[in-house]
């Protein structure tokens, strides 16, 4: 009998990554940012190991389940911050863990500042509850945040000019990402403003007007 592995994903101190600063671009792209993390990267990890042998709910999409049709994983929810994964067992949790470490490294590279914390549930047997596995791995979540050790970033070497909304090391200035105004912004920042920038198609503000304002004519309204 085959055997699974669930995995739960959360993230933690969403509330100071949105809203480190009282800057409306800053806040759109950190919210945008959270929202990509546990969802649309979290399906596109899947889609890159898994190819097309994973279900992901989408719209119009045959429902699949992987107790019954031979798949390596299933997008069991996403949303609100969090998912809940489920993985055919491979040996040492393999296939879960190859996932979070995909998922990480763009968190990391495209989400700085971010911090998400994963959970991997022993392997069990379909014969098993879910729910309860899964309210198990809520718990070890918790736990994982209590226990949680905040790294100290470095602060920077030799002369350095801070970043108005972090108090991080700046890399770059706001100007660069259609900011009026110029102040000097850490790499955390210049992912939040690449997010509502229009010189790249600023996909916050997209997801935003979809999200809000869908079906309803703007005419010459903008988001601000």
């Amino acid at each position: 009998m085959s055997k699974y592995i669930a995995t739960v994903i959360d993230t933690t101190g969403i509330q100071p990554y949105i809203f480190g600063s009282n800057r409306l671009r800053e806040n759109i792209g950190a919210s945008y940012l959270v929202e990509q993390a546990t969802n649309s990267w979290v399906k596109c990890a899947l889609r890159q190991i898994f190819g097309e042998n994973v279900y992901i709910p989408e719209p119009e999409q045959e429902e699949k389940c992987i107790e019954h049709d031979n798949l390596d994983a299933e997008l069991v929810y996403t949303g609100g911050g969090n998912a809940v994964i489920l993985f055919k067992d491979r040996e040492d949790k393999e296939s879960a863990i190859k996932f979070t470490k995909r998922l990480s490294k763009r968190v990391l590279q495209e989400a700085p500042g971010l911090k998400i914390v994963v959970a991997h549930s022993e392997p069990f047997e379909w014969g098993n509850k879910l729910s309860g596995m899964v309210d198990s791995l809520m718990k070890e979540l918790e736990r994982k945040k209590r226990e949680y050790n905040p790294s100290v970033p470095l602060l920077g070497l030799g002369v350095t000019a801070n970043c108005l909304s972090t108090g991080l090391s700046a890399v770059d200035t706001s100007d660069r990402y259609s900011v009026p105004t110029s102040y000097p912004v850490s790499r955390e920042i210049v992912e939040k403003l690449r997010a509502v920038d229009p010189k790249n198609k600023a996909p916050a503000n997209q997801e935003l007007k979809d999200t809000i304002f869908k079906n309803l004519p703007l005419g010459n309204y903008i988001v601000p």
